[in-house]
């Protein structure tokens, strides 16, 4: 989350402003749902919170945060690659895309660190607590199969291990996926979502003989490569709006219809290495598709809306703080008798404020101040007055 989930800086923001080629649309629609992506990780938190036991039926309460994880991921395709500029370099680009992640991550980093340390911790005084806690600094904690190093630092933070993965790849890869005909886009797509498919029955086979639930789960949802190909779908996604392949319309309500049977349903059929991503995979790329529709065509959106686009400019910050938000006041809250439930809906708000105080803060100054190099910022500032 991740941004995060997966997280853009604007949706669809052009990452060079001094370019002559036209700027590509902005596509706001995206960035609505990304809040929609960040309610979804919130909303399995809050449930587990409220009721731990699920964490051990595995209903679709849990799957709900883990589909919002994999639309994080295809978003973040989709966004870059629409947004991506002829004459942009992988330098500049790995620039915007740190001053974007890791201001926030840093601090973040720091509190939860913290607060361990204050609660006593004994992992952090030992060697191997140490480097997990470093290596999740750094964001390279997901490729250990380890408990100590995925839980590291902010929980959350796994899902930008995979992103920075992403990014590390991504002026690679885009050239390639430009080259694809028409056909050869509508091909790759599907390969990725084959390949999403595959992932399971690869692990049970090779990676997890023994049956290993915690070697499972780890491959399967925290393994920065094995999330790739739903990054590169997003891209592919990307690609085929913009060659003029004429694909069947599906509205929004339906593929978002689509993507809730997927979650409700799934587990009741498939099992239980298919819904890490599998199950999902196809209905969220319709989603991201459909929805990027409504801006590139300037139909009308609800998720295109002033507050909607806001929450969504926020959801990186959300994905960030309310586990540590929510953590801290069932910490607090519980020793003095107040139930599961009411510490979630009075962190809610809490959760609102913390993310808006990081994104305003935070994100929003650092990305301006950092994503690009001061002299060509000042060429920019002297150029516009």
């Amino acid at each position: 989350m991740a941004g995060s989930p997966l997280a853009e800086h604007r949706a669809a923001k052009p990452p060079d402003a001094d370019s002559a080629s036209p700027a590509p649309k902005r596509l706001s629609s995206l960035t609505g749902l990304r809040f929609a992506a960040a309610v979804g990780v919130l909303y399995t938190h809050s449930m587990l919170m409220i009721n731990p036991h699920l964490a051990e039926t595995l209903g679709p309460e849990v799957w709900v945060g883990g589909s919002a994880v994999s639309l994080f991921f295809i978003l973040s395709g989709y966004v870059l690659t629409h947004s991506a500029r002829p004459n942009d370099t992988a330098r500049a680009f790995w620039r915007r895309r740190a001053a974007k992640i890791f201001p926030n991550h840093l601090l973040t980093w720091c509190l939860v660190v913290g607060a361990l340390a204050c609660a006593g911790a004994t992992t952090l005084s030992e060697g191997s607590g140490i480097a997990a806690s470093l290596s999740s600094l750094f964001l390279v904690h997901t490729w250990v199969p380890s408990h100590l190093f995925v839980s590291a630092g902010n929980p959350v933070s796994w899902s930008l291990a995979a992103e920075v993965f992403f990014y590390f790849l991504f002026p690679v890869m885009l050239p390639w996926i430009k080259r694809l005909s028409p056909r050869g886009l509508l091909i790759g797509a599907a390969t990725a979502i084959a390949v999403v498919w595959l992932w399971p029955l690869f692990c049970a086979l090779v990676v997890n003989p023994d049956g290993s639930s915690f070697r499972r789960h780890w491959f399967l949802y925290m393994l920065p490569v094995t999330r790739l190909p739903e990054f590169v779908l997003g891209m592919l996604a990307a690609r085929i709006a913009s060659s003029g392949l004429r694909i069947p319309r599906i509205g929004v309500l339906p593929a978002a219809l689509g993507v809730i049977s997927a979650i409700v349903m799934n587990p009741a059929f498939l099992p239980q290495p298919f819904l890490y991503a599998a199950s999902t995979v196809a209905p969220l790329v319709v989603l991201v598709y459909a929805t990027a529709e409504l801006d590139l065509h300037d139909r009308t959106s609800l998720l295109r809306t002033r507050p909607l686009v806001l929450l969504g400019e926020m959801s990186y910050a959300m994905y960030l703080v309310h586990f540590l938000v929510l953590g801290l006041l069932y910490l607090g809250l519980t020793d003095q008798g107040w139930s599961n439930l009411s510490v979630v809906l009075v962190g809610l708000p809490f959760v609102l404020l913390a993310s808006w105080l990081l994104y305003a803060g935070v994100e929003r100054p650092c990305v301006r101040r950092f994503s690009t190099p001061r002299a060509r910022a000042r060429t920019r500032a002297a150029a516009a007055s």
